[in-house]
């Protein structure tokens, strides 16, 4: 299977080879030529596997011969197993229509753990096959840089810069990328948003020192990471399946859209899914794209659940590609479009083909904390604010929808303590693992937002490359 650019100018590359690229040439990214669809034996049989087996598998369906032949599955399997549940997301019937579906049991207690952990096995696999070293470039709100940071620590064959908005993510995710003491990860505070530092990375991508450092990405606009987050879809769509009878909704915490991009690869891979629902805080772009069909740009708000502060979701590129038919000129136009005026429509058309997979729902400050009160109030469970957005939807659109709702929790509530004790009025538990961490010292640089900076602190850290 080959991939292609979104923006139509790039060569199409192997699996393989998005493992050492962040995005295309043309500044587009990937996205397969064709979807693998499964019969519904094919997809039975794999949801009744082990979760390790699941992810691995679900790779090789993307990957094809040459994936198998390089065994890039132990790996994967290797990385899932340190987990604290090795056995997947733990998935819980709250009551006849709603579930959770628990994605912060693996190292860094967050969603981005079950994509990262393995992907840094298959690029280091890529390293030693090839001889090479690479760059990893990352930017964060705040989850994605915690567990870049601990996939790559200690990495002989790979360095990690991630760059993070200053003030702009809670204590416990900045601690978690500035006290591992790894002299091969950099971590980043850039005076401005996510945006800026999205948008400092791309930039870096496309510079002079890309070739020089072998620049690589693990954000969510590298596939392969989106590949492997496709397992827990399908593994909690078949098992409810199953248990219900009746396809399954998700309701997804999304900024960037990588995360509930995946459950549409899994829903077009023929699991049976009903709708995805993406949901936000009050930083609402997707929710406004869906509502008017019209992607549009506005000042990134600090709220409570920082990992969506988010106003540039750059997955959609990958979702718009679709709605354009394929079509990367099209697509290339509207995101020019996007960069020069802050906005694009989409044709009436796309916005219903848009709508018929997805709906979106924005969660306030309010809202937020009050889905905290009656969540532990009801079922007893600490949830933090990013996940309550999820809640907060699953039961405003629960009744609206055919099959069970699954609330995708995405972080650990010790993450966000400062949020559970105003929902609550009391603290988290801390898990052992934290309270380990931030025993050690910090070590981060601060800098302006700009390309410029950034490449400076790269080049006093790792010094001229001779990759």
């Amino acid at each position: 299977m080959l991939y292609t650019s979104t923006r139509g100018n790039a060569p199409a590359r192997s699996l393989r080879e998005l493992l050492r690229r962040g995005t295309a040439e043309d500044g587009g990214l990937y996205v397969p030529e064709t979807w693998p669809e499964l019969t519904p034996g094919e997809l039975s049989a794999l949801g009744g596997r082990p979760y390790d087996q699941i992810a691995s598998d679900v790779l090789a369906l993307f990957g094809g011969a040459e994936w198998q032949q390089c065994d890039f599955t132990a790996g994967i399997r290797h990385a899932l197993a340190g987990f604290e549940r090795n056995d997947g997301p733990p998935l819980t019937c709250l009551d006849d229509q709603l579930w959770s579906m628990e994605l912060f049991h693996g190292p860094t207690l967050a969603f981005k753990d079950y994509a990262l952990a393995p992907l840094a096995e298959a690029i280091d696999r890529e390293l030693a096959l090839t001889g090479n070293r690479a760059t990893v470039l990352c930017a964060t709100s705040g989850d994605t840089g915690a567990a870049t940071a601990n996939a790559f620590a200690g990495r002989a064959r790979a360095n990690a810069v991630i760059l993070f908005p200053e003030g702009r993510v809670s204590d416990v995710q900045r601690k978690q990328m500035t006290c591992l003491g790894a002299a091969n990860v950099q971590a980043i505070s850039v005076r401005g948003d996510f945006d800026d530092c999205q948008s400092i990375v791309k930039s870096l991508y496309q510079s002079e020192a890309a070739e020089k450092y072998s620049y690589t990405a693990v954000n969510s606009i590298n596939l392969a990471r989106v590949l492997l987050q496709t397992a827990y879809y399908i593994c909690a769509s078949v098992k409810i399946r199953n248990a219900c009878g009746q396809p399954v909704n998700f309701a997804v915490p999304s900024g960037n859209f990588g995360n509930v991009f995946a459950g549409y690869i899994a829903k077009q891979m023929g699991a049976p899914i009903g709708k995805l629902i993406v949901t936000s805080n009050e930083n609402d772009v997707l929710p406004r794209l869906f509502e008017t069909g019209r992607m549009s740009k506005a000042e990134t708000i600090p709220t409570l659940s920082p990992s969506m502060d988010i106003q540039v979701s750059s997955n959609f590129e990958r979702m718009l590609w679709i709605l354009k038919g394929n079509d990367g000129a099209a697509t290339r136009d509207m995101q020019e479009q996007l960069a020069r005026h802050s906005y694009y429509e989409l044709s009436q058309a796309e916005h219903s083909r848009l709508t018929e997979t997805f709906g979106a729902m924005k969660c306030g400050k309010g809202d937020a904390l009050d889905t905290m009160r009656r969540i532990h109030e009801t079922f007893g469970k600490i949830i933090c604010p990013h996940s309550a957005t999820g809640y907060f939807a699953a039961n405003q659109l629960k009744a609206t929808l055919d099959g069970p709702v699954v609330v995708a929790e995405t972080t650990h509530p010790a993450k966000f303590p400062t949020a559970v004790e105003e929902a609550l009025g009391t603290l988290p538990d801390t898990p052992a693992r934290l309270e380990e961490l931030f025993a050690r010292d910090e070590e981060f640089a601060t800098i302006d937002a700009t390309v410029e900076a950034v490449q400076g602190v790269i080049d006093e850290k790792f010094g001229t490359p001779c990759y």
